[in-house]
């Protein structure tokens, strides 16, 4: 994102920075030294978000911990998070080239975890934290 803006013509920086955003996003959801599979989606997009702007990054962070915290559910939290923060960088910039960044990447990450939504649709997904059930 650095480079991205460092090195784009001055009249195309923030196109420039939001291609750079989702290109970097599918290069870490979909790595090509580990043959397109794995990758860190969700962390990557938090990097994105904070180098675009750190309010943005900042809602998108209490997102997910208040998800994390009412459901104990890692994926949904960040699924929600996904969902959210192109509303929040609307919020921020409007109608811009970053919220259509944001969009996309948010598209990407959902679809990556399409089974992440079927256990949770099915009740079968892994929760952290302790057991539900404990004794007081």
């Amino acid at each position: 994102m650095f480079l991205a803006q460092r090195f784009a013509d001055a009249g195309a920086v923030e196109a420039t920075m939001a291609v750079a955003a989702v290109a970097v996003v599918i290069g870490h959801m979909y790595p090509l030294f580990h043959r397109f599979k794995g990758g860190k989606g969700v962390s990557t997009a938090l990097g994105v978000l904070t180098a675009l702007n750190l309010y943005l990054a900042g809602g998108a962070v209490a997102t997910w911990v208040i998800i994390a915290s009412f459901f104990r559910i890692s994926s949904l939290a960040a699924l929600v998070t996904a969902v959210f923060a192109p509303f929040f960088c609307f919020l921020v910039y409007g109608a811009h080239a970053f919220t259509a960044a944001v969009a996309v990447a948010a598209v990407l990450l959902i679809f990556r975890h399409k089974t992440n939504i079927q256990n949770l649709l099915a009740g079968k997904e892994g929760r952290f934290g302790g057991s539900s059930t404990g004794s007081s």
